[in-house]
């Protein structure tokens, strides 16, 4: 690892790298934290991992829709989209928005008994996942974030102690947790003039915490303190972003691991609030479309089937019917755009461009 003479940020764990650290020094420039956020996507997000028991199509099936919820759950921020109507019809068929799957075995030692694990890696189609959060009204935290910097003290009775980059391990179960909603933490170096600064870690002042943050060219923040307690282990957090407070949480368990992890989530549900936007599907409405390449009843039967699946899809009516040709007036949640989208992303249509402005949108069933 090269040593840098600059205060260093180490930077924890992102999406689909658990475990992975980096060593990063502050940016050049600062953050600007008026800007209004971009919508930018980061392909990682569109990828989950599941436990399964097997690898039987009854699990797969289970599993994908996990994976897909997670998905959801990192690029919306909403704890709430898979209770969504449009979402729930969706994961009963994610198949159809998968790109790419394998399983992975792991194996570890449990009592001196060799336990192996299958994990179903899952990666969906991004026009298509995009299209079905457009559909169900949920909006799209972009891929560009921000990263806080964890002000963490820890008291296991031997007095508060800042938590820096030489203990990564003891910060793994928050930073796990940040990966499955794809947020990033940052540890400070622990420089000094920072170790100094444990009592305003501990009294959760975010003023006096503000300029060591500056440092980094950073505007957002997590401060915690976590400390020994008669249910076992406590914790205090709170969250600013340019000096602003975000939001402020207790926890109590048993297990340390579970305490630390606790600082995840409310970032991630905070900062996504704040920043997540409407995409642009094309406005919902009824649309006429017309599918070639049926040429028999079942033929039919499967299109008229997929389209009903469709989360977007609101009605379908049968316009016209003829060998070869099928004419349909479909009521959509999202535009034409969004429904291009979300048909190219599965195995059963494909779109075409139409032969002029006010033509049907055109499709081939494959």
């Amino acid at each position: 690892m090269r040593l840098l003479s600059r205060p260093l940020l180490l930077l924890l764990l992102l999406g689909a790298v658990p475990g992975f650290a980096q060593v990063a020094a502050p940016a050049t420039d600062a953050t600007d934290a008026t800007a209004k956020p971009r919508i930018t996507q980061e392909p990682a997000f569109y990828s989950a991992e599941v436990p399964v028991l097997s690898q039987s199509a009854g699990e797969r099936q289970v599993g994908l829709a996990q994976a897909l919820g997670q998905v959801l759950l990192r690029l919306t921020g909403n704890p709430q989209a898979a209770a969504n109507a449009v979402v729930r019809k969706t994961v009963a068929h994610a198949e159809d928005l998968l790109t790419d799957s394998e399983y992975r075995q792991d194996s570890e030692t449990v009592n001196g008994v060799t336990v192996f694990r299958t994990t179903l890696v899952a990666t969906f189609d991004m026009g298509g996942v995009d299209a079905l959060i457009a559909g169900a009204g949920l909006k799209y935290w972009s891929g560009d974030r921000p990263r806080p910097i964890l002000w963490l003290a820890i008291d296991d009775g031997r007095g508060p102690r800042l938590v820096t980059g030489q203990q990564l391990n003891v910060v793994k179960p928050l930073a796990m947790r940040g990966a499955d909603r794809g947020m990033r933490f940052l540890l400070p170096a622990g420089t000094t003039v920072e170790q100094a600064a444990v009592n305003s870690i501990w009294a959760l002042d975010s003023a006096a915490l503000q300029p060591l943050t500056a440092r980094y060219n950073n505007d957002t923040q997590l401060i915690g303190k976590i400390y020994r307690s008669v249910s076992g282990w406590s914790a205090w957090w709170v969250l600013s972003r340019a000096g602003v407070e975000l939001g402020r949480w207790p926890m109590t368990n048993a297990d340390p691991r579970i305490v630390i992890a606790s600082g995840a989530d409310p970032v991630a549900d905070a900062i996504a609030r704040r920043d997540a936007l409407a995409l642009d599907a094309g406005p919902a409405g009824v649309f006429p479309i017309e599918v070639e390449g049926v040429a028999k009843q079942s033929d039919f039967l499967k299109v008229v089937t997929y389209l009903e699946t469709l989360a977007i899809v609101r009605k379908v009516d049968v316009l016209e019917a003829s060998p070869e040709h099928l004419r349909f007036a479909l009521e959509l949640s999202v535009g034409l755009k969004g429904f291009r989208s979300l048909v190219n992303s599965g195995s059963v249509l494909r779109s075409e461009e139409a032969m002029a402005a006010g033509d049907s949108a055109r499709f081939v069933l494959q």
